[in-house]
């Protein structure tokens, strides 16, 4: 986001405990990592939006080609054109992959066209 600053984006950080070392919501350190005010960061104790993504991520939803552990989706970014709205169903995203650390190029890119639309 960074290098990118005028692209109008939104960007949800959904925090969970995935690791045995995730048992409280992440430190100042850790939400510190995307400080970017187009950024809202929640802690999410029971998975309930990874579950429910996870029940959801079928076609036509891009496959991830990781991201999953216990039934559970982690690590995993999710990009949505500008005006799509959840329903009932998770809509089909523009992007639906991770780990976000490896697909940060790709990410950026994404962001990018989608700020050019």
């Amino acid at each position: 986001m960074a290098k990118r600053p005028s692209d109008k984006v939104r960007v949800y950080v959904i925090w969970q405990p995935m690791l045995p070392t995730d048992w409280v919501r992440p430190t100042t350190g850790a939400l510190a990592r995307l400080s970017d005010p187009r950024a809202a960061q929640f802690w999410d104790r029971d998975h309930a939006l990874a579950k429910q993504m996870g029940r959801d991520a079928r076609p036509p939803q891009p496959e991830p080609e990781c991201c999953l552990k216990k039934d559970i989706l982690w690590d995993l970014a999710a990009i949505y054109p500008k005006g799509v709205t959840w329903s009932d169903r998770l809509p089909t995203a523009a992007l639906f992959d991770g780990p976000v650390w490896q697909r940060k190029a790709r990410i950026g890119e994404m962001l990018g066209k989608l700020a050019a639309e």
